[in-house]
């Protein structure tokens, strides 16, 4: 539905240019020769108004697509159930909208050189809860923080990242807009440990910082 409103009002507003448009050929260039006028009214006017339609529905459009940060940094705590470490990837969902259709990936990369160069190899962790149905929309009124969302996994990363010079670990979102639809995909890299684990767990809110 927000699509087609979307379609239709970039239709009406390319309808109003195009006849502002006439009107104003009309009067100002009222002796130009026959065949310029066809050009400046069929041809020139008509891609004029074509090409600000188009940019009004893309900017339009572009308010109706989803919007994640992630967190710069990995927490690392101890689980109060198991003891085990366990290690949270935070997101904030920027959207004015809920984001649905969620699914997240963490890999952890390696580089292998080769005799026709380097090829990088990925290994999955997998992570407790990957695809939540729904992430709430952003607002900072929110006292629950329904826009935030932590990623977990118990795998240990510690063990598995033992070499920054060949490895990286890589965390990945793919989101639906829940009005328009449309999805976004949103990543990011991890490049070296001591600098990206942090001891600690997310503070809640609108915030990635760890205590």
């Amino acid at each position: 539905m927000v699509i087609k409103a979307l379609i239709i009002c970039a239709y009406v507003v390319g309808g109003i240019l195009l006849l502002l448009g006439y009107v104003i050929i009309g009067a100002l260039f009222v002796n130009l020769p026959d065949w310029l006028m066809f050009i400046l009214d069929k041809i020139f006017l008509a891609v004029l108004v074509g090409l600000i339609t188009s940019g009004i529905f893309f900017v339009i459009l572009s308010r109706f697509r989803p919007k994640i940060d992630i967190s710069p940094k990995i927490a690392r705590e101890a689980s109060t159930k198991t003891g085990k470490k366990v290690y949270r990837i935070k997101i904030i969902n920027r959207t004015h909208a809920p984001v649905t259709d969620v699914r997240a990936q963490l890999h952890i990369f390696k580089n292998y050189q080769t005799a026709t160069g380097e090829v990088f190899k990925s290994d999955a962790i997998e992570l407790t809860r990957p695809d939540p149905i729904y992430i709430g929309k952003y607002d900072k009124k929110d006292a629950e923080a329904n826009y935030a969302y932590r990623f977990l996994t118990d795998n240990d990363l510690d063990k598995k990242w033992s070499d920054d010079r060949t490895q990286f670990i890589r965390f990945r979102i793919f989101a639906r807009h829940s009005l328009s639809g449309f999805g976004g995909f949103f990543f990011k890299d991890y490049r070296l440990k001591k600098n990206s684990i942090i001891e600690g767990d997310f503070s809640k809110g609108d915030t990635f910082g760890i205590v």
